[in-house]
């Protein structure tokens, strides 16, 4: 696989996300994350999971987007963590359990995911870092 090819995938449903995309664009790409979230690259299961939470490009489907989460974040996709953590937390296509999924969120946070650690700021979880005196 071209490792180079990832930014361009992330930058690509991005901007589905974001609606700066066509909308047969975002078909295409929802298409083309499939496939290569099937031939096992992360960075597109957890980019097509985004489609799903979102509903675009994709049918909004919560579960779906969880389950993809899930297989991105044991291929070390901490931003899919942080996602697996907020959906846990909000009990969005999981039955809601707040203290696992503020802990999923800031462990994500701690291995330097910057989209976990605002999530986790807006939340208002507690870094449980001591303060210096």
């Amino acid at each position: 696989m071209n490792i180079r090819a990832i930014p361009a995938l992330a930058v690509l449903s991005l901007a589905a996300v974001n609606g700066s995309a066509p909308a047969g664009a975002q078909i295409e790409n929802a298409n083309l994350l499939e496939k290569r979230c099937a031939a096992g690259v992360a960075a597109s299961c957890a980019n097509l999971a985004i489609l799903f939470k979102n509903g675009r490009g994709a049918a909004r489907d919560q579960a779906r987007a969880l389950t993809l989460f899930l297989k991105a974040c044991e291929k070390g996709v901490d931003f899919a963590c942080g996602n697996v953590g907020e959906m846990t937390y909000l009990g969005h296509g999981i039955k809601a359990n707040a203290k696992h999924g503020e802990a999923i969120v800031k462990g994500a946070c701690r291995r330097g995911d910057a989209w976990s650690c605002e999530t986790a700021r807006r939340y208002g979880f507690k870094s449980g870092k001591k303060q210096p005196a």
